[in-house]
């Protein structure tokens, strides 16, 4: 479920392989062994999973893709990708109050 306060990031040891002549990138997942095919909007959502927040996400995507999408629609684009990659295990997500908990029990 797409968080606005929660960051994103891509999951650990994700292979990323972009193919931009085809307009598309191959991304597989060591974890839970699968190769998959990502769009460019999806992998625009994939790169942007940076560890910024969700609403961070949400502006960067509109800004990229202001000439062609209203940001209500930007919006929707990126909670459908955002829980596409996370459901296939490519990203993963914490809130501020899990990091923070985090950093208070080291």
């Amino acid at each position: 479920m797409f968080s606005q306060r929660a960051s994103y990031k891509p999951t650990r040891n994700l292979r990323v392989r972009p193919v931009p002549e085809m307009r598309m990138c191959f991304v597989f997942t060591p974890a839970a062994p699968k190769l998959y095919t990502l769009n460019m909007s999806a992998w625009l959502v994939l790169t942007l999973c940076d560890g910024r927040s969700g609403r961070d996400l949400v502006d960067a995507y509109a800004t990229e893709m202001a000439a062609h999408l209203p940001r209500d629609d930007a919006l929707r684009e990126v909670r459908a990708a955002i829980g596409d990659l996370e459901g296939k295990g490519m990203i993963v997500r914490a809130d501020k109050r899990a990091r923070a908990q985090q950093k208070g029990s080291h």
